[in-house]
């Protein structure tokens, strides 16, 4: 069962790595206020630019 969680973490990781994610098309994203969207937009940038954390620099693997 931890096997295919992780693989499937591993998976979201790739898509959200991906520069033509669509993060807009998310559920709720039109819900989301200025300060959350200036976050995402953070994120976006630090992916873009490698600056990222990888799955198992955070929480080492498995």
């Amino acid at each position: 069962m931890a096997d295919v969680l992780l693989e499937k973490v591993e998976h979201i990781e790739q898509m959200l790595k991906n520069p033509n994610g669509k993060i807009d098309n998310f559920m709720g994203f039109e819900e989301i206020t200025e300060p959350e969207r200036a976050e995402l937009n953070s994120i976006r940038q630090e992916i873009q630019t490698g600056d990222s954390m990888s799955f198992e620099d955070v929480f080492g693997k498995g």
